[in-house]
């Protein structure tokens, strides 16, 4: 879904020279000028996926746990209703929504969550009330307990996580190269191996599949940022094999399912074509060269797409699994789209902002046609091609 989790957010986690992040810290114009040749991933943005600019490197001591002392840190909950009610329900957590350091969760509930001064570009709620929020200005990520705390921060390879199909897992490269998950229910992010580093390239997380992953019930597809190329687990690395060259950009609540992208047929084309993909049948089920960056709805019923640039959106449309258009979303005029993200399995959580004033609403756009309602706003905020004043979680 996405992701949940967009723009140039993710053009911040697709960044593809490994070497200059860690002697040379983007600045926001820098990613963002390279965002445009780089392809979409949610929420993720991918957002899905940020308009992430890399800095300064989290110091060595923190690489194998946090800056701050866990030991009288309450135990996260058990495992989530939706992380046991995943097999017979196969659906999703709506979105949640940041607005400052204000994270309303699905069910209306607010919490005030101890942030940096920087820009958060990307977060995860997991199950058990834990959010995983990557800042800006460093390759860190944070954890912060339901009430809102730092816990802990574990320095990471690049500032890029994923997000499991039920939101109940959170994956991201460490600083070793070593791909962590943290799940909900458990304190600490299980070690999983080290994908091999392709050359001028750096390792990316693609998706989580799975789940009891300290057990060695998860694997996690890794990549170069532009193809997926490795199964990770505890026990090492495999191929991944799918006898097409392809990123997987997202899985299906149920697991059945994964949305890919292409790569560009050539250097003068920005997106290549996306399809589905079953995984039980090894066969793609559909495919498209006119949208980009599929992540599904909250009951898999549905993916969304949208054309990212220059930390906006465009083309916004909902589809099903045909991949045809069951919603085309236009914003009004004068507006543009800055993020996306699910109310419900039947509708789209839309983030939009007026590009002479500045005007900022949160909007609920049913996918049956009806007249989109005002969630939040209009407020006052930044520039859209700059900041994003709500940002959505899967």
């Amino acid at each position: 879904m996405n992701e949940n989790s967009q723009g140039t957010e993710i053009g911040a986690a697709l960044e593809r020279e490994v070497s200059g992040l860690h002697d040379t810290p983007f600045t926001l114009s820098d990613v963002q000028g390279r965002a445009r040749g780089i392809r979409r991933r949610r929420h993720a943005l991918a957002a899905g996926a940020a308009a992430a600019a890399v800095a300064v490197a989290v110091p060595s001591v923190l690489l194998l746990g946090g800056t701050i002392d866990r030991t009288d840190a309450p135990d996260p909950a058990g495992p989530s209703r939706s992380a046991t009610e995943a097999v017979e329900t196969t659906s999703a957590p709506a979105s949640s929504v940041l607005r400052g350091s204000t994270l309303t969760r699905p069910d209306g509930t607010t919490t005030e969550l101890d942030l940096p001064d920087e820009q958060v570009i990307d977060y995860a709620l997991l199950g058990d009330g834990r959010v995983v929020a990557v800042p800006n200005g460093g390759r860190e990520i944070l954890v912060l307990g339901a009430d809102g705390e730092v816990q802990a921060s574990y320095p990471a390879e690049i500032n890029h996580i994923v997000v499991g199909a039920t939101s109940d897992t959170a994956a991201w490269v460490g600083e070793d190269g070593a791909v962590r998950v943290l799940e909900s229910g458990t304190r600490e992010p299980t070690v999983l191996a080290t994908p091999p580093a392709e050359r001028d390239a750096y390792r990316s997380v693609d998706a989580v599949l799975g789940s009891g992953c300290a057990a060695g019930g998860c694997e996690v597809l890794t990549g170069d940022g532009n193809t997926t190329l490795h199964v990770v687990s505890r026990d090492g690395v495999e191929p991944f094999d799918i006898d097409m060259a392809v990123r997987v950009d997202d899985v299906s609540p149920d697991g059945s399912l994964w949305s890919f992208s292409e790569q560009p047929a050539d250097e003068f084309t920005q997106y290549g074509c996306v399809g589905l993909y079953d995984v039980a049948a090894a066969t793609t089920t559909a495919r498209s060269c006119v949208v980009w960056g599929l992540s599904f709805s909250p009951d898999g019923r549905y993916v969304e797409a949208a054309f990212a640039e220059n930390n906006m959106l465009g083309d916004v449309r909902v589809l099903d699994l045909s991949l045809e258009t069951v919603l085309a979303y236009e914003p009004d005029d004068g507006q543009v789209v800055s993020r996306t993200g699910w109310a419900s399995p039947d509708a789209l959580l839309v983030s939009v902002a007026g590009l002479q004033d500045n005007q900022w609403s949160l909007l609920e756009v049913p996918l049956d046609g009806g007249d989109p309602t005002t969630v939040e706003g209009p407020v006052q905020g930044g520039n859209p091609e700059i900041e994003a004043e709500f940002r959505m979680s899967r």
